[in-house]
């Protein structure tokens, strides 16, 4: 279970995976492409990590322009000029926090002309308020342990300051490029740090303290249309981790905002595209995937959708739980299409929930609230196409 050792990759192969935070890969851009920098942050509380979460990102796409919600800006120049390694483009930072029971949207909302430096490692997307302060957010390489992040949020709900650092002992404690595909016709550069600790001082809507706890970063360069995924990250007691994907093509393809059909059997009805899953236990630990893998959405029990998640893989490992929100946050872009007579449409929806009925076996291991205690996650929804 705990088989890799601290000695998992070269200090040198995980600074150049680092060194990758600070590019966008712009020679495999296309015209459909957009990029994303993203922490969810889950602070440490007395029975683990959650109910509390919060998200923070930049993120920037192709097109004379865009609209990010209810703001337009310019979309990303493919031609724009890059001079040494400093690369600056249009892009949104959108944040929020959740206390465990609400949810504080645009705890930071602005758009401006982001700087990202390879040289200097940092991205910055901030601008000035009426009063003076800035507005935003800033990524950059942080001064204390080797290969950390840090991260300032000015918002307007509340300010952040917090460095995030990985034990590099196995895969999901170290950055690691996930995908690198390019092909004429697009590709994903994906680079995930699934289970970084954080610590820092977060001045939130509800008081000011000191937190600490586990966190995902994640920098991705999709350069092929936004399509609809499910995506599960959810986090354990004892810093234990499950994450599910599930890309897919639905009847809600064309669907614009947020509703549901009328029934579960048109919202089910869905051709899920390689989905897979995988669980890593706390420390030093080689993952499990799953093969196969179900995010069901379930209507009718609330405001929001349930879901039922169902994992597993041919050595008998399963995972069976129902994701619960108590939460919920919404993004979406649009893209102006032939002068503005179509528009495509992309929406992002991010539910915070509460593991339900946990059931499984993992290398022979009984899965349950029991034995694991109250898992907590973030999972993703999203539909429509954004061409």
């Amino acid at each position: 279970m705990n088989n890799s050792s601290p000695q998992f990759k070269s200090l040198a192969e995980h600074q150049r995976v680092y060194d990758l935070i600070w590019s966008q890969m712009p020679e495999m851009q296309k015209p459909t492409s957009s990029s994303w920098w993203f922490f969810i942050l889950f602070p440490r509380e007395r029975g683990g990590y959650g109910p509390r979460q919060m998200m923070f990102s930049i993120a920037a796409r192709a097109g004379e322009q865009i609209r990010i919600n209810d703001c337009w800006l310019p979309g990303l120049d493919l031609n724009r000029p890059i001079t040494d390694g400093v690369d600056r483009f249009s892009a949104m930072v959108n944040g929020w926090y959740c206390d465990g029971g609400q949810v504080y949207e645009d705890f930071v909302k602005s758009t401006a002309v982001a700087t990202l430096s390879a040289p200097d490692a940092f991205i910055q997307c901030t601008t000035t308020q009426p009063d003076g302060r800035p507005l935003g957010l800033e990524i950059g390489r942080g001064n204390g342990r080797p290969l950390t992040l840090e991260a300032h949020v000015y918002g307007q709900k509340g300010s952040v300051h917090f460095e995030a650092w990985g034990d590099l002992d196995c895969l999901h404690n170290s950055p690691h490029e996930s995908i690198n595909l390019d092909t004429p016709l697009g590709g994903t550069h994906f680079i995930a740090w699934r289970r970084m600790n954080f610590r820092g001082e977060f001045d939130l809507p509800t008081g000011r303290e000191t937190l600490e706890g586990l966190g995902y970063f994640q920098r991705v360069c999709l350069n092929v249309p936004t399509f609809p995924w499910k995506w599960i990250w959810a986090l354990f007691p004892d810093g234990s981790m499950f994450s599910a994907y599930v890309p897919y093509v639905g009847l809600n393809l064309l669907r614009r905002g947020y509703h549901f059909f009328g029934s579960n059997q048109k919202e089910q009805t869905a051709v899920s595209i390689l989905p897979a899953g995988f669980w890593d236990w706390a420390g030093a630990s080689e993952q499990i995937t799953f093969t196969t893998a179900r995010v069901t959405p379930v209507l009718g029990l609330g405001r929001h959708p349930q879901f039922d998640v169902q994992v597993s893989n041919k050595q008998g490992d399963f995972v069976n739980f129902r994701a619960a929100p108590y939460g919920h946050t919404n993004l979406y872009i649009d893209r102006p299409l032939l002068g503005g007579w179509l528009r495509s449409h992309w929406n992002y929806n991010e539910f915070m929930f509460r593991m339900v009925g946990l059931n499984g076996r993992v290398q022979n291991k009984p899965i349950t609230q029991d034995t694991m205690g109250q898992g907590f996650g973030s999972l993703e929804y999203t539909w429509g196409l954004g061409l």
